[in-house]
């Protein structure tokens, strides 16, 4: 078995991972950084792949985060042993090496969710070459099932109207981006998708998928629905398979304190590993533990790590700063920034149907929650700059 050393050893070429290498670099650090990463493609930006990259020619979307000072590896990592610092890597070669370092960062990011019995052929959309098939798929005319109305499967059904094809889109949920806007804007998003003529069917279980050649159905409680293609997009889970029997906290994720360290199966932190991005579950000042799924608190928190690993001065810990996403979908750019709540009252302050523009407040006890602009970029700026200025 090769043995391979380094400084900071990095799984997963993700984005919080570039922001971590890109912080440290620029912070005067001169140690060796490896990034081991399964995905021939990465690094490259994942947003796109459900949006722009569908119509694209392009091999993978660009990667402008990615920090070229680290050495990147082609490798699945497929064990961590804590007490000498190690993880396993099955390398693209065939080979298997034992990388020892320093600090270890898992940045492994998640994995799509997959129904039970699911049939091979099913597609999903995690990675460029899920994007590639798809797009090679998804030719004008082609009926499309699309399985949940959340952000990706919304994000897609646009895409896929858009070049031609004939999509139902289906949910167990009442209303679309449930999860998104925490209940609200249900009928407002049902209105959109409909008048693109998208088949929005809600309050539907599926009870089965299979598949004769080239055409699918779907049987759903509603009826049987027949397709060319079925694409699951059910959301996803943190990739720590790897993980398991490591002696990690793996609940929901890879726990960890609120600078990134991980912790054991007992609390106690894990000095010298460490997790970020969509994989990583990190202490909240509030108490508890919450995993972000979003691109922006991907890189605050490879940033705050960077700046604890070397010793500098932390950037603000990443609960301090309001969450901010975004969707565009439909002609509409949805930006939300602060955390919805389901119970919060819902203020209309803008109401423009020529620009299909409204801007929204979400109201809790103690003053506003969230703020959700839809084609509002302007009011959403000012809404941000009031937030940045207010004293915390």
């Amino acid at each position: 078995m090769q043995t391979v050393s380094a400084d900071i050893l990095v799984i997963g070429a993700s984005v919080a991972s570039g922001a971590l290498i890109a912080q440290m670099r620029a912070d005067g650090y001169a140690g060796k950084v490896v990034v081991v990463d399964r995905d021939p493609d990465a690094p490259y930006d994942r947003p796109p792949l459900s949006k722009e990259f569908l119509t694209d020619t392009a091999l993978r979307p660009q990667a402008p985060w990615w920090q070229a000072g680290c050495e990147l590896v082609r490798g699945r990592a497929t064990g961590i042993d804590l007490a000498s610092s190690t993880v396993y890597v099955d390398a693209a070669g065939g080979a298997t090496c034992a990388f020892n370092a320093g600090h270890i960062v898992v940045a492994t990011g998640s994995a799509s969710i997959r129904l039970p019995g699911e049939p091979e052929g099913v597609a999903h959309l995690r990675t460029a070459a899920d994007a590639r098939r798809l797009r090679q798929a998804a030719a004008p005319g082609r009926r499309v099932i699309i399985l949940g109305a959340g952000t990706i499967g919304t994000e897609l059904a646009s895409s896929l109207v858009g070049a031609g094809c004939a999509v139902t889109l289906l949910d167990q949920a009442d209303r679309p981006l449930d999860r998104f806007l925490a209940g609200h804007l249900g009928d407002a998003a049902s209105q959109w998708i409909r008048q693109a003529d998208v088949d929005l069917r809600l309050r539907t279980k599926v009870e089965g998928i299979s598949r004769k050649r080239d055409s699918w159905t779907v049987a759903a409680d509603s009826g049987p629905i027949e397709a060319d293609l079925v694409v699951s997009a059910l959301g996803a889970r943190p990739v720590i398979g790897w993980l398991a029997g490591s002696g990690l906290d793996l609940l929901n994720g890879v726990r960890c304190n609120s600078h990134g360290t991980a912790l054991d199966e007992a609390g106690r932190p894990v000095a010298n590993v460490h997790a970020i991005g969509d994989v990583a579950a990190w202490a909240r000042a509030k108490g508890g533990w919450r995993r972000f799924e979003d691109w922006t608190t991907a890189q605050r928190q490879g940033r705050h790590l960077a700046r604890c690993l070397t010793g500098q001065c932390p950037v603000a810990p990443v609960d301090h700063e309001p969450a901010y996403f975004w969707t565009h979908q439909f002609g509409r750019r949805i930006q939300v920034l602060g955390t919805p709540e389901r119970d919060a009252r819902l203020v209309q302050n803008i109401d423009d149907p020529d620009r299909e523009a409204a801007f929204y407040t979400l109201d809790g006890d103690r003053g506003p929650v969230a703020w959700i602009a839809v084609n509002s970029p302007r009011e959403f700026a000012l809404a941000t700059r009031q937030l940045s200025a207010a004293p915390r």
